[in-house]
């Protein structure tokens, strides 16, 4: 296993140690690209402002590689948002912990004083975007942090430090994914990677400061995933209903979080809903003088059983199917 090592900073030099000991090549002091005899791939490093900068990593190794982050001066925290789609390993102040989007924890925060090694995956593609933050923008953070899920160590000059694992919220996974197949070279990646870097940002800091209070809005990204499956509901209604756990996907969320948003927006659940939109479709066929019989509306919506789809219909219109239907004229 081939081991490097390197530090971080708000500004681009940290990366020139980073390229020389892994033998890559760095563009423009932004884009590392990893050497063949590693894998292939690049990074991609630019600042944002004077107090935030954004590295963002995609690469697939051929050979392992450990790179290990060291502590240094620089007040600054590292944001970890990891959706490879495998299992990478981050070990944080001696402790291993297994991250990516097939686990359920995909997030780490860690401060730089604190020693962190990474551990991708090898012949998978890793991919992740970290954030470098000035601590003078995170000291009420810090300082309002949960107890439960802060950790406390002192040093040698009993300076207090800090890390968090746990999750990315369904609004960033969706930010990330956005920008999953966009090429570095593209003269517009820098500000699409900024500008979903600073969203990342706010996304966490939204989520933590609303965590104490009941949230009654939901956010734009949010409402616009949950639209997109209401979308498909309404264009498929021929058909079955297609599960919670496929329209979860198609938003981005979890099925219990997805469910929470389309009660939300519909004050419904998504089959309910999809059931309402499809009797109404089978009022207009019943009414629409194209069918022999109930039975021909029945398969045509999908249904296999006349006794589900009248008591369906009952409960929405309060008449029997049969009552609408108007015959087709031979």
């Amino acid at each position: 296993m081939k081991k490097i090592t390197h530090f971080y900073s708000l500004t681009p030099e940290w990366q020139y140690q980073l390229a020389e000991e892994m033998g890559a090549k760095l563009i423009d002091n932004k884009i590392i690209e990893i050497p063949e005899a590693l894998g292939n791939g690049h990074t991609y490093f630019a600042q944002i402002t004077p107090e935030i900068s954004t590295l963002f990593i995609d690469f697939t190794l051929t050979s392992p590689l450990k790179i290990t982050r060291l502590h240094s001066n620089n007040e600054l925290y590292i944001f970890h948002y990891d959706l490879s789609e495998h299992i990478n390993l981050i070990k944080i102040n001696n402790a291993d912990y297994e991250i990516g989007s097939f686990d359920k924890l995909d997030l780490a925060i860690i401060d730089n004083q604190l020693e962190s090694s990474f551990k991708p995956a090898v012949n998978e593609r890793a991919f992740a975007i970290r954030l470098l933050v000035d601590k003078k923008l995170l000291a009420d953070f810090i300082e309002k942090y949960s107890s439960k899920n802060k950790s406390k160590h002192a040093d040698k000059d009993d300076t207090k430090t800090f890390y968090h694992y746990g999750n990315i919220d369904s609004n960033s996974i969706l930010l990330i994914q956005s920008i999953k197949n966009k090429s570095v070279y593209d003269i517009s990646f820098d500000s699409l990677l900024k500008g979903i870097s600073l969203k990342l940002l706010g996304n966490f800091f939204n989520k933590f400061y609303d965590s104490q209070t009941e949230k009654n809005e939901i956010t734009e990204i949010e409402n616009e995933a949950v639209n997109r499956t209401r979308d498909y509901l309404v264009n498929n209604l021929y058909g079955p209903f297609p599960s919670l756990t496929f329209l979860s996907a198609m938003a981005g969320m979890s099925e219990s979080k997805y469910k929470k948003m389309f009660k939300k927006c519909f004050n419904n659940t998504p089959n309910n809903f999809f059931i309402t939109e499809k009797m109404h479709l089978a009022k207009e066929l019943l009414e629409s003088g194209e069918f022999h019989s109930l039975t021909d509306v029945v398969y045509e919506l999908n249904y296999s059983k006349l006794s589900y789809f009248s008591s369906k219909y009952y409960e929405l219109f309060k008449r029997k199917p049969s009552e609408d239907l108007i015959k087709k004229r031979h």
